[in-house]
């Protein structure tokens, strides 16, 4: 559905051209391209794309952030692999097997600095908040690492993937308004969308590897989750509707602050990302109907 959209193929034109134009070394080219075009969603750099134009900008406005954050976003998945020993990434050869874990480490930290640099054109606010992002992504993978070798319960889980997950998507969409206006309540509501979106997000993703129903991805290193956590509590015939009460209310969060911006396509189309990242993934890998 997504890939369909105008600002989907926008954006992936101009990141397909970044990748072709950027100067590097060549073994940095290398794994660039193959990191990039690995695919996925680019959920959170069409959120700055939509944000950024439902308040009043346009897609050139915030183009650099939304690079940006599909970079950053690369690089901790690039560095996760590496920590967690993964095999496959989106169904393909995770980057340090596919060359090795040296040019992985050092490409993660090169995406990192690139982000940083994109975002310098937005000034001293926006730098400092993406600063902050990439030092609560690092807490967040510190935590989750530590998940299964120290005590680890539900408080601890939802701090974990407010940092690792949820803090970028609530930075990109409030930076995205910031750069394009100065209204103070939507840059809070687009900050409070990305959030709980990260969040119930989040949540339905380790729900599913819990079901042992994702098919792209293959790690030797498991965290501990939401669902492992919840079936200790309460039992596993419990684990299921309660996690999906609690992406529930999360994903109702999410669409809730869209509610303070004026119909409009940029609007819709951010619902449907919500609804996308969440009920439909449920219902997609569901075999019996699921009333939410």
């Amino acid at each position: 559905m997504i890939e369909n959209w105008p600002e989907y193929q926008i954006f992936e034109k101009n990141l397909m051209k970044f990748v072709e134009v950027v100067e590097a070394t060549p073994k940095i080219k290398k794994a660039l391209s193959y990191a990039i075009t690995a695919g996925g969603k680019r959920s959170r750099p069409l959120i700055v794309l939509l944000s950024g134009k439902m308040c009043g900008g346009n897609y050139s406005n915030v183009m650099d952030l939304a690079i940006s954050v599909e970079l950053i976003h690369t690089a901790s998945l690039v560095h996760d692999d590496v920590i967690d020993r993964a095999e496959k990434r989106r169904r393909k050869e995770a980057l340090h097997k596919k060359y090795d874990i040296s040019l992985a480490i050092v490409l993660g930290d090169w995406l990192i600095s690139k982000s940083v640099e994109l975002t310098s054109k937005y000034g001293e606010e926006i730098i400092r908040d993406f600063s902050s992002v990439g030092m609560m992504m690092s807490e967040g993978e510190v935590l989750d690492v530590y998940s299964v070798r120290e005590p680890f319960d539900e408080k601890d889980y939802f701090e974990c993937i407010e940092k690792k997950t949820a803090a970028l998507f609530a930075y990109s969409a409030r930076s995205a308004c910031k750069i394009v206006c100065n209204d103070k309540k939507a840059a809070e509501k687009l900050f409070d969308y990305g959030l709980n979106l990260g969040l119930a997000y989040q949540i339905v993703d380790d729900l599913l590897e819990y079901m042992k129903i994702i098919e792209d991805k293959y790690s030797v290193f498991e965290s501990r989750t939401l669902p492992q956590i919840y079936e200790e509590k309460y039992g596993k015939d419990e684990v299921i509707p309660k996690v999906l009460e609690r992406m529930n209310g999360f994903a109702k969060k999410s669409l809730g602050s869209l509610n303070y911006f004026d119909d409009c396509e940029e609007k819709e189309k951010l619902a449907k990302i919500v609804n996308f990242m969440t009920y439909d993934m449920v219902k997609k890998h569901s075999e019996k109907k699921i009333i939410f």
